[in-house]
């Protein structure tokens, strides 16, 4: 462990039908691809979370570096820890690492568990946590799961995704919270116009237009659609849990034969709100963001619906009876547009409707198959076995903020 080597040292609308986006289609689909002369034209969005969203940054929290107390994850670096604590309990832990043994890491663990005021004094983060977390985080850190052959202790790592944060400073104090970085966003709205231009002009021309290897990358037409980081309005992040549920499979006879995969995870709050400044050329925008409406809101219906293609759907029995209540009949204003990105979007969401070739297991001992949409779905909520008020992942809202403003 690289850290302790450290220390050792509204009503129902239909949906906008898309305008032609090309009002010449051959002749403008060339001018897409040639005319580099037209200047960019700028607009702001409003983005607001309406669904826990995580956007991984690949990093994890670890029990070496945080602590729970009073329902919030407090962070800290190792060294600091260390060098907070008085030199009789930096000898004993120095102890425990030069031990060296399959319980090491659990020992490391319940060192710093035990030692959580020092902790807290030199940590530079806090978010809150559920109360599932809580309890797990007592329950499990700094014990040993089971023993194996050999006498060999196995214990729960009990590793924190993160999703990504910026640091932002207020009243002299700081806090940290959670963004949509550029790429995430430009990458949702690329796949719902692109599933438009497949649809449109086939298949052929969606990859004719949406280059992404070798030398042709240049005629990409999403190369000059340039999408900044959000700007945060106002952004809380907390840490729960990602809930794994079958999608047409329900157990009525025993709940907990619902419960399936788990797994710890910090994630955007809902309500959350972003500005996100877009320059575009050559492109239009309002048959993008439209795109996005006829590619996402069918999967959105799905999730809050009892049908899926004909199938019977099971979600809605695990929804928040508030988020069902408030959106089982949504349909976007004129000026809305509904997206879905980050993790646990689901399949459905990152590809193209026609196209899909979702692999699925259908069975613990059968090969992978491949299907039109996925059978599980992941679900944010409290407690690792909950199987009721849990709400989907990633879904956004987007609302033009300002005016178009003029060419620059």
């Amino acid at each position: 462990m690289n850290s302790t080597n450290n220390i050792k040292k509204t009503k129902r609308r239909t949906i906008t039908k898309i305008e032609h986006p090309f009002k010449n289609r051959n002749k403008n689909i060339n001018n897409q691809q040639t005319n580099q002369n037209k200047k960019f034209q700028n607009i702001q969005l409003k983005l607001t979370a309406i669904s826990p969203i995580h956007i991984g940054s690949g990093k994890v929290y670890e029990p070496t570096n945080f602590v729970i107390d009073n329902n919030n994850l407090y962070e800290f670096r190792e060294e600091d820890f260390f060098e907070k604590l008085p030199d009789i309990k930096q000898e004993a832990f120095l102890n425990i690492i030069n031990q060296n043994s399959s319980d090491s890491f659990v020992l490391i663990n319940k060192f710093v568990k035990e030692n959580i005021s020092f902790a807290k004094e030199v940590a530079f983060k806090k978010v809150p946590v559920t109360k599932g977390v809580k309890e797990e985080y007592s329950k499990r850190v700094g014990n040993i799961s089971q023993i194996e052959g050999d006498n060999k202790k196995v214990f729960n790592e009990f590793l924190i995704q993160k999703t990504q944060t910026k640091q932002l400073k207020s009243n002299n104090n700081y806090k940290y919270a959670g963004y949509i970085p550029g790429s995430s966003l430009k990458g949702a709205i690329s796949t719902g116009y692109q599933e438009y231009i497949s649809k449109q002009y086939g298949e052929y021309k969606r990859k004719e237009l949406f280059q992404s290897q070798g030398r042709a990358i240049s005629k990409n037409i999403f190369k000059d659609f340039k999408v900044a980081d959000s700007k945060i309005l106002k952004s809380n992040i907390k840490i729960g849990f990602a809930l794994n549920k079958e999608r047409f499979e329900y157990d009525f006879d025993s709940e907990a034969n619902n419960i399936k995969l788990s797994t710890y995870i910090e994630v955007i709050c809902p309500s959350s709100e972003f500005l996100v400044d877009i320059s575009y050329r050559n492109l239009d925008l309002i048959t993008i963001l439209n795109s996005c409406n006829n590619h996402y809101l069918p999967i959105f219906k799905t999730i809050l619906a009892n049908n899926s293609n004909g199938k019977e759907e099971f979600i809605s029995k695990y929804l928040e009876n508030d988020f069902y209540e408030k959106f089982k009949d949504f349909m976007p204003d004129k000026n809305q547009y509904l997206i879905r990105l980050g993790k646990y979007s689901g399949a459905r969401a990152v590809t193209i409707e026609g196209k899909r070739k979702i692999e699925v297991k259908e069975s613990r001992f059968k090969t992978l198959q491949n299907q039109k949409e996925e059978t599980t779905t992941w679900l944010f909520g409290d407690n690792p076995s909950e199987n009721k008020n849990l709400v989907p992942f990633g879904w956004i809202l987007i609302e033009i903020n300002t005016k178009i403003k003029k060419e620059q």
